[in-house]
């Protein structure tokens, strides 16, 4: 919600709603694909970038999950996801060529800000804060220099322009398979 509100101020719609329309559902883990079609629904342009392969998930999404993820975390993982949910909204996304199967890089960040987009990632929380362990989290990038990444953090508590030295930034996004979304208004 909050790249929406980045883009449009007045955008406004109960997070119960938002919830519910990217895909969360009670128990299970909520993937990025419902609000990315979303976007691409609703007048932005999108981008996604990630090594998680689509195409063989859906082909056999539990064998795909466990080669990835190993026999627990796969297993775990299939068993939280709505996978034939989850199967439709690759298909969609796949279908509007908004996925591109390739680990992203620091420099797609940079990119996307300086084309525009908004970025998205998916970090190690824990990482973030110098912390051992892990727990997932998903942040919005707004800014860079030289030395940090400037971000939207939801928290909580969130933090609005929050920086983070770059090797920091980059060990938080390496923890996990790295993804990338790049959202900004259609120039249509």
């Amino acid at each position: 919600m909050s790249i929406a509100k980045y883009f449009d101020p007045s955008f406004d719609y109960p997070m119960k709603n938002w919830s519910r329309l990217t895909g969360y559902e009670e128990g299970l883990g909520t993937w990025a694909n419902a609000g990315l079609i979303w976007f691409s629904e609703h007048g932005y342009d999108v981008k996604h970038y990630e090594t998680f392969d689509f195409k063989e998930f859906i082909k056999s999404p539990r064998e795909y999950m466990i080669q990835i993820h190993g026999q627990e975390a796969g297993n775990w993982g299939y068993e939280h996801t709505n996978v034939p949910k989850e199967i439709e909204r690759m298909i969609a996304l796949l279908d509007a060529n908004i996925v591109e199967s390739r680990e992203p890089v620091i420099e797609d960040i940079k990119n996307g800000l300086n084309e525009g987009y908004l970025p998205r990632v998916t970090i190690n929380a824990y990482a973030l804060d110098n912390e051992t362990g892990y727990e997932g989290h998903a942040v919005v990038i707004t800014g860079y220099d030289d030395d940090f990444i400037i971000l939207h953090d939801p928290g909580l508590p969130a933090l609005a322009d929050r920086k983070i030295a770059i090797d920091v930034f980059l060990k938080a996004w390496s923890d996990q398979d790295k993804e990338l979304d790049l959202i900004r208004l259609s120039h249509n």
